[in-house]
């Protein structure tokens, strides 16, 4: 009868876990659909479509504080009493302007138990429809997580967070996932 209980734990606490992975990206979308708005007038008005890079992240801060209850320190989106995960959300960004959306990238990220970083940043070949992009997620035991790769259509924002969550259970493991958005600069 204890096995079937701890079966049916360990079922709950991994559902619940899917279910803040889809939270959290769906988060991440709307407040990062909202920060490419922040386009450059002057620059919009002849014909270049960059990004206001302190206004998207104001405009990013302030969808997540709207839509989940999150507010951001330092490098971090710190949840309140009724957000979707209990534990900070750390974050990473990374704005890929006009002149590069063409260009395949790397991005890699490391997470050290308390800081997620952008540890590097690999431009590659040229692809005249849009570049590829690739992110890697370095764990804090080292395991090396590849997201699947997005072909990018223009300049492009991306947010990627790493979300290291207490489990439903303390006796069941903790979730860790990297969840990534990426949005085309509004024109």
């Amino acid at each position: 009868m204890l096995f079937f209980l701890l079966v049916g734990a360990f079922v709950v606490d991994a559902d619940v876990a899917m279910q803040k992975k889809t939270e959290v990206k769906m988060l991440l979308e709307l407040a990062n659909h909202h920060a490419t708005f922040a386009v450059d007038p002057v620059l919009k008005t002849e014909g270049v479509i960059d990004l206001i890079e302190n206004e998207a992240l104001q405009r990013f801060e302030r969808r997540m504080k709207e839509n989940g209850g999150y507010v951001r320190e330092q490098y971090a989106f710190v949840p309140a009493a009724d957000s979707i995960t209990t534990d900070p959300i750390p974050f990473g960004r990374y704005y890929v302007d006009f002149r590069s959306w063409e260009q395949d990238l790397q991005l890699r990220f490391e997470y050290n138990g308390t800081r997620f970083v952008m540890e590097q940043a690999t431009p590659g070949a040229v692809r005249p429809k849009g570049g590829r992009l690739q992110i890697t997620v370095v764990t804090e035991q080292g395991e090396e997580l590849r997201l699947a790769p997005k072909t990018m259509v223009g300049p492009s924002h991306v947010i990627v967070a790493y979300v290291d969550e207490r489990p439903f259970l303390p006796m069941l493991p903790a979730h860790a996932f990297p969840v990534v958005s990426v949005e085309e600069v509004k024109d």
